[in-house]
């Protein structure tokens, strides 16, 4: 026996210190790159943010905007200074599912979960790109681990930390909520932990994390609540109701490819296999509850709207833990699903490799994945010949990210313009506009498309089209962009 024991603390500990290698060997590479791709645009969008410094933004809080600027801060207005952070913070993440892992089940499950987690094409490409996903799910991921300490604890101390941790996450996004559902439903679940919704442990951690939203509240009341109507828009609510089946096929084909298509089916197959549940243990149920209420909300959604296949990382925590603990239960009852989940693996370790670059597969326009980080460098030098050629003061473009993107490309790093709708689209329409700034002066205008919102024809009595431009990146075009010139004098010749 105590050479079994001794043998079984070796096991553990060498799977721990693999898992630890896992991390830190992948935070290495992500650091290294980071600088590999050029920003995409929720990145530039965000980046703006950390100039503009609020305790809240239109459509989200303000951490990433923070965790931003303090990047830049060390390491200057560049790539690796926007992203610095996202990279410390997924593995950050990493270490929680770790911890997470060996506690709830053992060494080895919490092992093949950091490298079920580190091939996952969703995971693994966004690990080096300053998201709010990467932001949220790291606070999310510790307060997974906090609450599974609370659940056993009578002090409120452990409770006050978790909800301050998922407070954190609603600071960086609104859906980390969702993870206090996951927690009630555990605790629905979970006999024992039902006591706590008798006890003070329970609406502590609640009221805890709602005190985080109060900047957003004050910024609303400030701002005249424009975050709820763009939440409203951004999930489909205010369009008319409907159900579309095809659209949640779509979500879920999303998904098989954000996480690998072999590994979605394994995760599918845990859930729907009656016999791996026979026996509920309160770990399976714990990483089942923190993956089913946010998947489920956004398989709701699809039935109604299309949304993006990153929205719902964060389930992905209980998920690969979930997914590594079923399937190696499976093995000892049929030694053919250790091939199958290796070959799963392997799969999508190749899938994740080919993503980080894919300029060899010579791939057609617009089917390139990592299109968005590219082009934005040769778009920025093209936008400023035409500026010296025209003499226009300032830019505006047609969209969000076009702007961020030239704004950080641009020698100088200018304030880039959008024009200005009710209700706001973006944060930029908040600012102080082009006409309040530059009210006498032509302005250059960057678009994706040939038709302009009508309320750059009110501020421009006179529009020239200049043609178009493509954004190149190693001889592909990227992107076609539309330029005009918007003059505030009808009769000034170009």
């Amino acid at each position: 026996m105590p050479n079994e024991s001794a043998t079984g603390e070796a096991r553990n500990a060498f799977y721990f210190r693999a898992a630890l290698c896992v991390i830190g060997l992948g935070t290495l590479f992500h650091l290294a790159y980071s600088t590999h791709l050029e920003l995409v645009g929720d990145e530039a969008y965000y980046w703006l943010w950390s100039r503009h410094p609020d305790i809240c933004y239109l459509d989200k809080g303000p951490m990433i905007a923070w965790l931003i600027r303090a990047g830049t801060a060390l390491f200057g207005q560049t790539v690796f200074g926007v992203r610095f952070f996202a990279v410390i913070l997924a593995g950050g993440t990493g270490l929680a599912i770790l911890l997470l892992g060996r506690r709830l089940f053992s060494d080895r499950v919490a092992f093949w979960a950091i490298v079920t987690a580190a091939v996952v094409p969703l995971f693994a490409v966004g690990s080096s790109l300053m998201t709010i996903d990467t932001v949220y799910v790291f606070f999310w991921s510790w307060a997974a681990l906090a609450f599974w300490w609370a659940k056993d604890q009578r002090a409120l101390g452990p409770w006050i930390l978790t909800g301050a941790l998922v407070g954190l996450g609603l600071l960086s996004k609104y859906t980390a909520a969702i993870e206090l559902l996951s927690f009630a439903a555990f605790c629905l679940w979970d006999r024992p932990s039902r006591v706590h919704f008798r006890r003070a442990t329970f609406w502590v951690m609640l009221g805890t994390a709602l005190l985080f939203l109060a900047p957003t509240v004050i910024w609303n009341i400030q701002h005249h609540w424009p975050t709820s109507s763009w939440l409203l828009a951004r999930g489909g609510l205010n369009k008319p109701s409907g159900i579309h089946p095809g659209f949640a096929m779509d979500f879920l084909g999303a998904q098989a490819g954000v996480i690998s298509p072999f590994l979605f089916l394994g995760l599918l197959f845990v859930f729907f296999r009656p016999r791996l549940w026979r026996a509920p243990q309160p770990a399976a149920g714990y990483t089942a509850a923190l993956f089913l209420p946010l998947f489920g909300l956004y398989l709701l959604l699809s039935f109604h709207y299309r949304g993006q296949p990153n929205w719902t990382a964060a389930a992905y925590v209980g998920g690969v833990l979930l997914l590594a603990a079923k399937w190696l239960d499976l093995i000892p009852l049929h030694p053919w699903s250790r091939w199958l989940s290796i070959a799963a693996l392997v799969f999508a370790a190749l899938e994740t490799n080919i993503l980080l670059e894919t300029r060899w597969l010579h791939l057609p326009h617009k089917r390139d994945p990592l299109d968005r980080a590219r082009g934005s460098r040769d778009l920025a030098a093209q936008v400023e010949h035409w500026q010296q050629a025209t003499g226009a003061k300032f830019i505006v473009a047609d969209h969000y990210m076009t702007a961020a993107l030239l704004s950080f490309y641009l020698p100088g790093q200018p304030e880039i313009f959008v024009p200005v709708e009710a209700p706001p689209r973006d944060q930029l329409e908040l600012w102080p506009t082009f006409d309040q700034k530059f009210p006498a002066s032509d302005g250059l205008i960057v678009a994706k498309h040939a038709r302009l919102v009508r309320s750059l024809a009110a501020s421009f009595p006179r529009i020239t089209s200049l043609g178009k431009i493509d954004a190149v990146d190693g001889g592909r075009k990227i992107a076609t962009y539309q330029l005009f010139l918007g003059q505030r004098k009808p009769d000034a010749d170009y």
